[in-house]
């Protein structure tokens, strides 16, 4: 028995050098030589599939570690009792660095469920160095700081998840993200810059309306009655 477990550990590290001389190659060869498709040889085709192999090993060993997630949840089993998926998730960051799925699933069980907020923190901070145009990863970090209580941090990472947002979904959540932390670390110049962001982004919106009336302000660019028709629901086909 302690002679497999020997061999397993043996081969488990032998995988993770691999991977790890592996983690540039492609990269670093794409952008410095790759030639047109016509002038492509051998090396280059093989390079190449070099580079398409860890991604798919990255996302197969992703694919393991989320099916080894829902049998644990069918079983009646939570997050705080299965810390061992893990290394499921870091290994598919060292075989794929953009592997932003891997980066946002694993920070979020480690600040949230196991208590090592500064462990997944700076999880999340290694998937933004490989991926500095993610709104995906600025979104989590936004959400995990604004779940710590750190509203100052969290402002800036929602600016600039909003920022980058390419799509409406990821503008919003950005953007409330956004308000709703300036309105806790008590910046009202900015939460009101915010909310009239959220009302450009979502003139039916209550919440933005109601929060600037509070302040005894009238949300910029509409009036009374176009607000209340944005905020009607809409009429059924």
């Amino acid at each position: 028995m302690a002679m497999r477990n020997w061999r397993a550990a043996t081969v488990l590290v032998l995988l993770a050098l691999l991977a790890m001389a592996n983690l540039r190659l492609p990269d670093w060869h794409d952008r410095l030589f790759r030639p047109p498709l016509e002038g492509r040889t051998q090396i280059d085709v093989f390079l190449d599939l070099l580079g398409e192999l860890r991604t798919f090993a990255a996302r197969m060993v992703y694919v393991r570690g989320d099916l080894y997630f829902h049998v644990m949840e069918s079983q009646g089993i939570s997050w705080r009792e299965t810390p061992d998926i893990l290394p499921i998730y870091r290994i598919s960051t060292l075989l794929d660095p953009k592997m932003e799925e891997a980066y946002e699933v694993a920070s979020f069980d480690l600040v949230l469920n196991l208590d090592r907020p500064e462990e997944g923190l700076g999880f999340l901070d290694e998937g933004l160095r490989h991926n500095p145009d993610s709104v995906r990863l600025y979104l989590t970090q936004a959400f995990l700081l604004f779940e710590l209580k750190r509203y100052e941090e969290a402002a800036p990472a929602a600016g600039r998840a909003l920022q980058l947002a390419g799509d409406h979904l990821d503008s919003l959540n950005a953007v409330r993200l956004l308000a709703h932390s300036q309105n806790r670390a008590g910046n009202l110049r900015d939460e009101v810059h915010a909310l009239r962001l959220w009302l450009t982004i979502e003139p039916g919106d209550n919440y933005p309306v109601t929060r600037m009336r509070e302040l005894g302000l009238e949300p910029a660019g509409f009036s009374d009655e176009e607000l209340r028709r944005m905020q009607q629901p809409p009429a059924g086909r």
